[in-house]
């Protein structure tokens, strides 16, 4: 996969995240702790300033310098500014440096972590991660000058931007049904596709890549063949998910669990270890767990009770499709152990209604059914049915706020009314504001590319 070209106040949001990464050393081989980050500098001189690290034995308090990689600190200069003279570390991320450490004196070796050594999950994942929650800092590069370009010009890029994400969605996955080997006209393969992208969805961005890793060594296929009902469908998801090796606990369900996934663990051979699940600072509601129920539970409805099919027929006759997908998706049923239980032996209060809150459902109505039925009526050329989804994509309200909405609403003077405008909203941020390509945008091309104007300022602060 292609190295991401990371600038430094991307890097930084990674330091400043102990989550991101475990276990420091030093390019010579000391272990490095972090005591204090330090505060963020946005004057000359060093990134970070009273900072407080532990390198080896010695604790050392002074400043912080980010780079992407080791060459930037003698193409910076840094050695001949005295405002360096207090780096204790310097944090890079790539190595590409076939020198001597950096210095800042002849006597003195600026210690060195080259980040990217020390992740705990792929710089892409992060990367998704940090763009989804800009800092307060975040400023797109054309704010505040587009405040006095047309509403109508605004609005008419992001309406046309909504349709550049719901094609781009399609297109994923289009190449998910395409990496099956299986015909695209297989119902099997759309159902395993729905089924994965449920998963993920289900997984937040705590334990998405695991709930996807889980979905993909489950095969649908398989399970209908063996004819498996719900508690036996628990166990594969459970046992696959590595929750009940070791499984301390002891009860009726769990003893049924153990005892089937003994039985069928042999047809489901690849297992993810129960160290990869991710419950710290999850409310219980949201614990892989609960949401492992659920999807157990979804996996029955899809293979017995035709549920891929019935989104479909939704979509095509309801007159109010988010909301009968809603029901639809609340109507699935859950072993009942987990109806007073959030984890293993850990009894609760009785829960009501559905294990799955309605945000999340809109949430994988918006990003997994609208695209996917949007794929299926174009590939299979159904007019009326691709006609009703744009219906639903443009008259559904806006309601699902976050973090990117907010900064590019109130940065572009921009006030989102439908589904639509969300959407262009995120894929103008994700592909043109932090990547610079303003001279691809509407709204950069009308400030910035036509004769007597300049070219915007592309530093992105994430």
């Amino acid at each position: 996969m292609k190295k991401l070209d990371l600038n430094e106040s991307f890097i930084s949001r990674i330091w400043e995240n102990g989550e991101y990464y475990t276990d420091l050393h030093t390019t010579e081989g000391q272990k490095v702790s972090i005591i204090n980050f330090g505060i963020k500098n946005f004057d000359s001189g060093a990134d970070y300033k009273e900072a407080v690290v532990k390198i080896g034995e010695t604790v050392l308090r002074g400043d912080v310098e980010i780079h992407r990689s080791m060459t930037d600190w003698d193409s910076h200069k840094h050695y001949k500014d005295k405002k360096y003279n207090h780096v204790v570390l310097q944090i890079v991320m790539w190595e590409t440096y076939d020198g001597e450490i950096p210095k800042m004196s002849k006597s003195r070796k600026i210690p060195t972590v080259v980040l990217s050594k020390f992740l705990n999950t792929s710089v892409h994942k992060i990367w998704r991660d940090i763009i989804n929650n800009p800092s307060e800092q975040f400023k797109i590069p054309c704010h505040p000058d587009n405040h006095d370009v047309n509403p109508d010009l605004k609005r008419d890029w992001i309406f046309e931007l909504s349709e550049m994400r719901l094609k781009y969605k399609a297109e994923r996955i289009k190449y998910k049904l395409i990496c099956s080997g299986k015909s695209l006209s297989s119902r099997e393969n759309w159902e395993q596709v729905f089924f994965e992208l449920i998963a993920e969805a289900l997984g937040y961005s705590k334990n998405k890549e695991q709930f996807l890793k889980l979905a993909n060594f489950t095969k649908l296929n398989k399970i209908k063949k063996l004819n498996l009902n719900l508690i036996q469908i628990d166990s594969v998801l459970y046992g696959t998910a590595g929750f009940l090796k070791d499984l301390r606990f002891k009860d009726e369900y769990i003893s049924h669990l153990k005892d089937n996934w003994k039985a069928l663990n042999k047809k489901f051979d690849e297992v993810l270890n129960k160290a990869d699940w991710n419950f710290f600072r999850l409310r219980p509601a949201n614990f892989p767990t609960i949401r492992l129920a659920y999807l157990s539970g979804l996996v029955y409805k899809i293979i017995y009770e035709e549920y891929f099919k019935r989104v479909i027929l939704l979509f095509e006759k309801s007159k109010n499709t988010e909301k009968d997908f809603i029901n639809l998706f609340e109507e699935v049923e859950v072993s009942d152990y987990w109806l007073n239980h959030y984890n293993f032996g850990k009894e609760t209060k009785k829960t009501a209604g559905s294990l799955i809150g309605k945000q999340r459902l809109t949430d994988i109505f918006i990003n997994v059914v609208i695209p996917v039925i949007y794929l299926y009526a174009k590939l299979f050329e159904k007019p009326e049915l691709t006609l009703k989804i744009k219906e639903v994509y443009a008259r559904m309200k806006s309601g699902n706020d976050n973090e990117i909405t907010r900064k590019m609403n109130a940065q572009l003077n921009f006030k989102t009314k439908y589904l639509q405008d969300e959407q262009g909203l995120i894929h103008l941020h994700n592909f043109y504001c932090i990547k610079g390509k303003c001279s691809e945008c509407d709204i950069g091309k009308f400030l910035y590319y036509n004769n007597m104007t300049f070219e915007p300022m592309k530093i992105i602060i994430y």
